[in-house]
């Protein structure tokens, strides 16, 4: 009898703290869309980043016309995304006239992109209408990064210099970490240039808060600065590669990093209240 009372007691026991853990440690779900394209969905809160764009400059991963479709439908996976991101505004990153076509559609959603971009936005035809859901950022280099809210999502926002550095020093590419639900935290780096330079001034920034998974350019994973920006200076405890070429490059299977280069393809973030 006191054998199969301690037995049942260790069994509820083990049931406790599963359940504990359960409790305290969730998952949010990335969704690759093309290029840089990656959607994030967490609880009620769900986000999108590069969604919209025309040229792959016969390189890089189109976002299929199947998903396209969805996001400006409103269907499934892809409805009701609370805010888009864009990273800056290049040709393989936004599109002006379907950014302006979506909002139209779709004025539950915001819009947070660099001035840059919001510029070319607000010269279409018809725009003003959609101006009220769009937050613009106007960060120049060596600016400290903002912080803005919208609903249950925290931004924060850092200018750091697109890729080809200084060839490209008139390009407002934004690193962008958000929190959503005051759970997960993700970073979309856009086409950030892989020197530490950049990055190390902005030290305070990264530490203050843990980074669940980034999402940086392939091309971190090989070059000099790269690896060691990702695994220690950003904070983050996983990277997930984007831009990829629709030809993965060799030398990228061999890092054997995560990366995604497939639309629709998923990967679980697992991250814990805070």
């Amino acid at each position: 009898m006191k054998n199969t009372l301690y037995f049942l007691q260790t069994i509820f026991l083990i049931a406790v703290i599963s359940f504990t853990s359960q409790a305290h440690e969730q998952t949010a779900t990335a969704t690759y869309v093309g290029n840089e394209g990656v959607m994030i969905s967490n609880g009620s809160s769900k986000i999108i980043f590069d969604p919209f764009f025309h040229n792959n400059y016969n390189t890089y991963q189109l976002v299929p016309e199947e998903i396209r479709n969805a996001i400006f439908n409103n269907k499934a996976p892809y409805d009701n995304i609370d805010a888009i991101f864009i990273s800056h505004a290049h040709g393989d990153h936004f599109a002006a006239d379907d950014m302006l076509k979506y909002l139209k559609a779709n004025p539950q959603s915001k819009l947070v992109a660099p001035n840059q971009a919001v510029k070319r936005l607000a010269a279409l035809e018809n725009s003003a209408s959609v101006m009220k859901q769009v937050t613009s950022i106007d960060l120049s280099f060596g600016d400290q990064p903002t912080t803005i809210t919208i609903d249950d999502l925290l931004i924060e926002a850092v200018r750091i210099p697109h890729a080809g550095w200084p060839g490209r020093a008139d390009i407002s590419n934004l690193v962008f970490r958000v929190t959503l639900n005051d759970s997960v935290t993700i970073m979309h780096m856009g086409d950030a240039d892989p020197n530490d330079t950049h990055f190390a001034p902005y030290k305070k920034h990264w530490q203050k808060t843990v980074t669940n998974t980034a999402f940086p350019p392939y091309w971190f994973f090989n070059s000099s600065d790269g690896p060691l920006i990702l695994a220690e200076r950003i904070n983050a405890e996983e990277s997930i590669g984007i831009h990829v070429p629709v030809k993965v490059p060799t030398t990228l299977k061999m890092t054997e990093e995560q990366y995604f280069s497939k639309p629709g393809e998923q990967k679980t973030i697992t991250h814990k209240h805070k």
